[in-house]
């Protein structure tokens, strides 16, 4: 296993987590995940959580990260202790080995907040050991505490001149407004710190842009993003495959006294979402699903979990779509199925187990 076809930075939420479980076989098969750890819900220890994502992900391999964007709050239990730990500087790095010991198909991460060059050293000699590959995650997200470290050029010296192909780049820009803006900054990544790898390593570039407020949208609405042109552009100067990623049609961990929002109906399209929703007057789901289904960006093909959901939604179905959270994971399993098989669409006939988690 390593990095190819689509990239997706999940954490640890619910959406998240019934978005992807619901997912054919074979859209699962062209995901990459990269996981970012935190407690589930109220859960103990943070095993739980990684059993829960493999729930979600049965028997296929992933790369695992620290959360640096959750907060675990005032009611410590023993998950979130065990966070703490790994989120330390420095992190404890005989914590992180043995909760992923027991489980073959996680690639970590390699830690480098808090720690050198030797203990960056040290980790990827335990994946080597443990027949892991591993991921050097760079986050150059400006919202999140977390920056790559004065040593990485010499660690990037190092993976080039060991000619070993086991592991993956990933530079993560996190949330941002435009994607386009971050190209300039990537592409010199690349073309300098990264410059020394060869070809057959893969790089990732990741950052999602779904927006934060909808207050604006009064009707049918698209809302594009430009994450492939990114790509694309990057792609062009620096003269190297790149391959694509993003989280989902999700964001960030943000924590603060939001509103309640207004009921909506969030569809993806291969370059945008498509918003259903009312300002002046607010729309029910059964009436945002009938905008969506009625308009001419529905495929209604996709022989996926959440469209069904939108289709139910639409026609009426009780428990269909009744929930903001059960939208987000409609949104979430659609987002992943296009953005996996990007262009090339397959009828539902070809999509194994369509209807059924994977066993």
């Amino acid at each position: 296993m390593s990095i190819n076809g689509y990239v997706a930075t999940l954490c640890i939420r619910r959406a998240e987590m019934t978005g992807l479980k619901e997912l054919p076989g074979g859209t699962k098969d062209r995901i990459t995940p990269v996981l970012l750890l935190a407690p589930w819900l109220a859960t103990s220890p943070l095993s739980k959580a990684i059993e829960k994502f493999e729930e979600a992900f049965p028997n296929r391999s992933y790369f695992v990260d620290i959360d640096r964007y959750y907060r675990p709050g005032e009611n410590g239990n023993e998950a979130k202790e065990q966070w703490a730990r790994l989120s330390a500087s420095p992190p404890d790095l005989i914590e992180w080995q043995s909760l992923l010991m027991p489980h073959p198909n996680a690639n970590p991460c390699i830690i480098m907040d808090g720690v050198g060059l030797d203990l960056a050293l040290y980790q990827i000699a335990w994946a080597r050991d443990n027949n892991r590959l591993f991921c050097v995650r760079v986050n150059l997200a400006s919202d999140c505490n977390s920056r790559p470290p004065s040593w990485l050029p010499e660690l990037i010296g190092h993976l080039a001149s060991d000619g070993a192909a086991d592991y993956s780049v990933v530079l993560e820009f996190g949330l941002v407004e435009n994607p386009l803006s971050m190209g300039i900054a990537a592409s010199s990544y690349i073309n300098g710190t990264l410059s020394m790898l060869p070809a057959e390593i893969p790089i990732c570039v990741s950052c999602t842009s779904f927006p934060s407020d909808f207050t604006s949208i009064d009707g049918l609405e698209v809302l594009g993003f430009n994450n492939r042109e990114l790509i694309s552009q990057i792609q062009r100067a620096t003269n190297r495959s790149i391959i694509y990623g993003d989280w989902g049609s999700t964001k960030p961990r943000s924590y603060g006294h939001a509103s309640t929002p207004k009921q909506r109906i969030d569809y993806p399209a291969d370059d945008g979402w498509v918003v259903a929703r009312g300002q002046v007057t607010p729309m029910t789901f059964n009436q945002a699903a009938r905008r969506i289904v009625a308009s001419d960006f529905w495929s209604g093909n996709l022989g996926v979990w959440g469209e069904q959901l939108i289709e139910g939604a639409a026609s009426g179905e009780a428990f269909s779509i009744d929930s903001m959270p059960k939208m987000y994971s409609a949104r979430i399993n659609i987002h992943l199925h296009r953005q996996a098989f990007y262009g090339q669409l397959p009828p539902p006939q070809m999509l194994d187990e369509a209807w059924q988690d994977d066993l």
